[in-house]
Formats: structure tokens, sequence, C-alpha cells
């Protein structure tokens, strides 16, 4: 009966601890910046793309493009800001479950500082990518030759992706790395570590699209991770309380 109740009190503390406030912030911020972010992409928050058509001297349409896309840019900076927010408290939340986990097992030590290290990236190619943009923006308003914009434009693009494909690489590799420490020392977490499993391969196909240099399914994964897989990944953690020895299973 004793046991019974320290068990109990350890699942409240656990429930209700920072884990569980850093698991609900981030998976907010995650849901309203994806949600965002997908309304901006069908082109409900902003307007549509101007239609250029076939006889527009190509000089001329890239200027009308790009001054289109500066009206983009302040909605833009809200909702990366706002994933930003996401990233850190997935970083933090990893590096609860490193610090609870029992002993510092190794597993759980590389998959904190793998997460970490993957939010960091996101962020830092997240903020160089918002000041391109402010800069193209600029350029492309003033009298500045669009033939360069445009490959300013490229270039900033590509670094970003480049940025996004390894933070993602990191995030994947480290939740896989927490999935096997939990399965290998913690059958109580079993449907937790095969969540994991899923939302680890989700963001290692996310990597992959940015190396294949898909024009559409990195959009897609980003709204299914950033609305659903991270957000619940991030909650249930929180609810766990972390990966250690004899704590209950909250699945």
């Amino acid at each position: 009966m004793e046991t019974q109740t320290i068990e109990r009190v350890r699942a409240t503390r656990a429930a209700g601890g920072p884990a569980s406030v850093l698991a609900y912030a981030g998976a907010a911020a995650f849901v309203v910046a994806a949600g965002w972010f997908w309304l901006a992409t069908k082109n409900v928050t902003v307007a549509a793309p101007p239609q250029i058509g076939p006889h527009v001297p190509s000089v001329q349409g890239m200027r009308i493009y790009y001054r289109w896309q500066v009206i983009t840019l302040p909605q833009e900076r809200f909702y990366t800001v706002i994933a930003i927010a996401g990233f850190i408290c997935l970083a933090m939340a990893a590096s609860y479950l490193r610090d609870t986990g029992a002993g510092g097992r190794r597993l759980t030590r590389i998959g904190a500082l793998l997460v970490g290290a993957g939010a960091a990236t996101w962020i830092t190619g997240s903020i160089l990518q918002l000041g391109g943009h402010r800069a193209v923006g600029l350029m492309a308003t003033h009298t500045n030759p669009i033939q360069t914009t445009n490959s300013i434009a490229f270039t900033i693009d590509m670094i970003a992706a480049a940025f996004a494909l390894a933070a993602f690489a990191f995030i994947g590799a480290g939740m896989l790395a927490f999935a096997a420490a939990a399965a290998r020392e913690h059958a109580g977490h079993r449907a937790w570590t095969g969540y994991t499993i899923v939302t680890a391969l989700t963001l290692l196909a996310l990597a992959w699209s940015y190396a294949a240099g898909n024009d559409s399914l990195p959009d897609l994964l980003l709204i299914a991770d950033g609305l659903v897989l991270l957000p619940l990944w991030l909650i249930w953690t929180g609810r766990i309380g972390g990966i250690e020895p004899g704590s209950p299973s909250a699945v």
C-alpha cells in the first residue's frame, strides 16, 4: 500500500513538473506556428502570388513576384518566431529526459545532445533566413538589379534548407536514441517508444526530402510534424515525466 502511494506521488509530480509545463508550451507553439504556416502556404492569410503571363519579360516578372513576396514577410516572421519557441521547449524537454534518466545512461545523454543540437541548428538557420528575406525584400523594393536579388534569394533559401536538413536529421536521430533507451530498460513505456520511433522516422524523412530537393514534400511533412507529431510527443513525454526505472506508465 505504501509503495503504491509513493508511485502515485511520483506520477503526480512528474505530470505537473517542469517537463509538463515545457511540453504544453512547446506543443502549443508548434500547433500555432504550423497552423499559421499552413494557412499562409494556402494563401488564406496572405494574398495569392501574382499570375505572370508568358509574354511578361522575365525581369519584370521577377520584380512583380518579389514585390508580392515582400507582403508575406511580416507573417513569416511571426510564425517563425513562434516555431523558435517550440524548438526551445523541445530541446529543454529532451534535456529533462536526460536529467531524469536512470544513472544518466549514455543513450539518453546522446538523445538529448542530438535533439538540442538539432533545435539549435534549426533556430540558427531560421534566423539567417529571416534576415536574408528582409534584405531581399529591401532590395526588391528599391532600385537594385533584380537578377542579383534573385540570386541572393536563391542562395539564402538553399542555405536555410541545408540547416533544416541537418536539424531534422539530428532531432530524428536523437529521438531514436530515446526510443532505444526506453525499449532496453522500460517495458512500461512501449507505446511511447513506438510513437517516438514513428515521429523520429517522419523527421528523418523530412530531412531526406530536403536532401532530395523535393519542392512539395517538405511543406507537407512540416505541417504534419508541427500540427500533430511533435505536439503529441511533447505532451506524452511531459506526462510520463522522464525515462526512469520504476516510473509509472502513462500510456
